[in-house]
């Protein structure tokens, strides 16, 4: 059985948090409620240090806290559907991802439709890849993670690295990914009554707003539609109750079907990306650390 907290939470965010998103249409308003709502609500580790820099000529947050222990670096891509979100929404997080794996991260500023419709944000996200393999780390020296609109970047980017024959990166972690922009798959339609978060009458309006006038069936929009010939050991989280669950149990059954090593944890009854509100019940933390041993098992297999 969940906490009493996470059921807590999700009551709380059923009745207050879901009609706001059903009702919200401008991105400038709902990226501050959510800069505002992860200042006021995110726990941070204590001794966490967050610096700015650039990486590939792409703004990033660069994170870490307490000692860092391998060259290794954690490249994180934040979600928000590809419209809201920042570094600053997800920094506390990553940061407790960084402490227990003794490394650096790093979180590209990536740009937002609908101001910057794809391939932008896709664009952003390869050239920090390319950036860090500039500053001289290896492929098998990276870790790369996103969560949501960024899981959705970060298989895109796994694609695209495939794709053009490049050395894929040391693992590779997805929080409940958007895999298919055009939302084909059954839980869109099972679970939308039954999702806390997330509208499923709205992702339409969504791809419409990060697509423009794109295909929505691209490889780099889509991952799905990806080939993904080359693919690193993946974890994939989803909850069993959510809209996006499918998009990960497809994904899922691809890439095994192509023979990558992929492993999935389904949560019972939890929220969307529960996992940013570590600190404030048990699942979230929980969720974390799975990821962490996932990673540092990838590391050891490695020889990092």
């Amino acid at each position: 059985m969940n906490s009493l907290r996470l059921r807590i939470a999700s009551t709380f965010t059923r009745l207050v948090i879901k009609p706001w998103v059903r009702r919200s249409s401008d991105p400038e308003v709902m990226r501050k409620s959510f800069e505002t709502h992860a200042k006021r609500m995110h726990i941070h580790p204590a001794f966490a240090d967050y610096r700015t820099g650039n990486v590939g000529d792409v703004p990033v947050l660069w994170v870490r806290c307490g000692a860092v222990k391998s060259d290794d670096v954690l490249l994180y891509i934040h979600g928000g559907g590809f419209i809201v979100g920042s570094p600053d929404t997800h920094k506390h997080m990553v940061a407790y991802l960084a402490q227990e794996l003794g490394i650096e991260a790093v979180m590209p500023r990536y740009r937002l439709a609908p101001e910057h419709p794809f391939p932008a944000g896709f664009d952003d996200v390869v050239a920090t890849y390319r950036g860090l393999l500039a500053r001289g780390l290896r492929a098998d020296q990276i870790v790369v993670a996103g969560d949501s609109a960024g899981g959705a970047l970060m298989l895109a980017l796994l694609a695209y690295l495939s794709d053009a024959g490049m050395d894929t990166p040391q693992s590779a972690v997805a929080i409940s990914p958007v895999v298919d922009i055009a939302a084909s798959f059954d839980s869109m339609k099972t679970n939308a009554s039954s999702d806390v978060l997330l509208i499923a009458e709205r992702f339409d309006e969504l791809g419409g707003m990060y697509m423009g006038d794109e295909d929505r069936s691209q490889p780099y929009a889509s991952p799905f539609k990806a080939a993904f010939e080359r693919c690193p050991p993946i974890l994939f989280h989803c909850s069993d109750r959510e809209v996006l669950r499918d998009d990960t149990l497809e994904m899922q059954r691809k890439l095994v079907t192509l023979g990558h090593d992929v492993l999935v944890r389904s949560w019972p009854n939890a929220f969307h990306v529960f996992h940013i509100m570590r600190g404030h019940f048990p699942e979230a933390r929980a969720a974390l650390d799975d990821i962490i041993v996932f990673v540092k098992a990838q590391r050891s297999q490695g020889g990092s």
